[in-house]
């Protein structure tokens, strides 16, 4: 019993534990291994066989790693991000070091302008990063994926060089908007255990470093009362510099975040929206108006070789912006419906969207997790035989593995009865967050229950998206 409610209240009270955390290579671990993973599947990429199917850094790259990195946010947050090699490479760089503390840092160690500390290039980066996949197929090209590659680590190398701490993971990683904002939903948390201590703490240095480890990397402050997981990358930094010990580490219920949160902001809403429109409205969008607007712009367009497919490119493109404009559209117009509900005249439909827009997410999660489990469960047999192609020919991959097993492990109607039950899941979370939502913004249960019910109905519109376009496409 003394076990189960350690892992209720604070996991820092277990000493092995506590011992790892503090261990000051501890993220290096893990960061090592991932750092190794993808420098076998990098040089897979390049020098491998070019189908996708059977070369091992693409099937690991875009099967395996892709569902670890949904199921780390689903579990504890910003999971991936701990162990990222992209962003370590900048941060060693800029540090000269690789988990030791130094007195200096390489690199003109800049500010980050203070106006562009928001989400909306972060959220353009993972929309664009979306559509690469979806509208260019570069999951499907050996040779994209490789500069994809090259252009995360460029990237993070650049700006770790240029500004202060880890600006690429804040502001810069193509992917940051959509783990961030999903990891608010994660049922794990590491936060100050007591506020006075905070107060009386004068070197601070859980932000501003210690005499043998550095502060917070992404510049959270836990003595300010840091109340989301949006950009907690887990590297336990504040731990490991806190002179008190007075950092917890807790599991809590899925959502906190969501709802317990002391403000909203607008690019998180807005994030939230289009996190859940990409699976729900635009990939009904898809399903259903891909086919003629193709035909229709074969007509007009020349035609391409994949992927250089403009036909295809344009109309993918043109269906994912109708998409997000329609979400995006119904999100406000259903906010202004809750607004006129609840009788509020002081706040402006801006306000409410701002508010409600976090209850989009659990839904947008639990459907790209059923999408995604549909693609694990039809080519899992061949993570197999690939690998056992790579090693016969390391590092290399330039063997064909003989045949990839087709082997699938539920048929597609068990697939799509797991698919529904987690659209259901996701579908009843983002109720029970709007709800909660609605009784954090107004005291009085008839005035939250009226505010309530228009974000429901919107949330109900995306569910049905959600479940049209994962029958239309069986």
């Amino acid at each position: 019993m003394k076990w189960v409610k350690s892992l209720t209240t604070d996991l820092m009270e277990i000493g092995i534990v506590r011992r790892l955390v503090n261990f000051h290579a501890f993220q290096f671990f893990f960061i090592a291994i991932s750092l190794l993973i993808f420098i076998m599947a990098a040089i897979s990429i390049i020098f491998g066989v070019k189908h996708p199917g059977f070369n091992f850094g693409m099937v690991f790259t875009w099967v395996v790693w892709w569902g670890i990195v949904i199921a780390l946010f689903v579990v504890v947050g910003r999971g991936w991000c701990m162990m990222c090699p992209f962003a370590a490479l900048g941060e060693w760089l800029q540090r000269l070091s690789l988990w030791r503390k130094r007195e200096w840092v390489l690199g003109f160690n800049f500010k980050y302008p203070r106006r562009l500390k928001n989400l909306w290039f972060a959220i353009g980066f993972f929309v664009v990063f979306i559509f690469m996949d979806n509208g260019y197929g570069i999951s499907n090209s050996p040779d994209l994926t490789a500069g994809l590659i090259a252009v995360l680590i460029l990237g993070a190398i650049w700006v770790a060089f240029l500004f202060e701490r880890r600006t690429f993971c804040l502001y810069h990683c193509p992917l940051t908007a959509f783990i961030g904002i999903s990891s608010m939903m994660a049922p794990f948390e590491i936060r100050r255990r007591d506020a006075e201590v905070c107060r009386q703490c004068g070197p601070k240095a859980c932000f501003n470093d210690s005499e043998h480890a550095y502060g917070c990397p992404m510049n959270q402050y836990q003595g300010g009362g840091m109340d989301t997981n949006r950009d907690c990358i887990l590297c336990t930094e504040c731990i490991k510099s806190c002179p008190h010990g007075n950092i917890k580490m807790r599991f809590r219920m899925w959502g906190h975040d969501l709802w317990a949160r002391r403000k909203g902001r607008l690019d998180e809403a807005v994030g939230a929206v289009i996190i859940g429109g990409l699976v729900t409205m635009v990939s009904l969008f898809l399903v259903l108006f891909l086919p003629p607007l193709k035909s229709f712009m074969d007509t007009i367009l020349p035609a391409g070789v994949p992927p250089n497919d403009w036909p295809r490119i344009v109309s993918v493109g043109l269906l994912y912006l109708g998409g997000l404009a329609v979400s995006l559209f119904l999100m406000y117009g259903f906010s202004h419906l809750s607004r006129l509900f609840s009788g509020v005249k002081d706040s402006g439909t801006k306000t409410f969207f701002t508010h409600f827009g976090y209850a989009v997410v659990p839904l947008g999660i639990m459907k790209f997790i059923s999408d995604i489990i549909d693609h694990v469960f039809r080519t899992w047999g061949a993570i197999f035989d690939v690998v056992g192609a790579l090693f016969r020919d390391f590092p290399f991959n330039r063997v064909i593995a003989e045949e990839v097993t087709v082997k699938q492990l539920m048929t597609a109607n068990q697939t799509y009865l797991l698919q529904l039950v987690l659209i259901s899941i996701g579908f009843g979370l983002s109720l029970y967050v709007a709800y909660k939502l609605a009784g954090r913004m107004f005291p009085d249960r008839d005035i939250a229950f009226r505010a309530f019910l228009p974000i429901g109905a919107f949330i109900f519109v995306l569910g049905m998206a959600a479940l049209w376009a994962l029958s239309a496409a069986l």
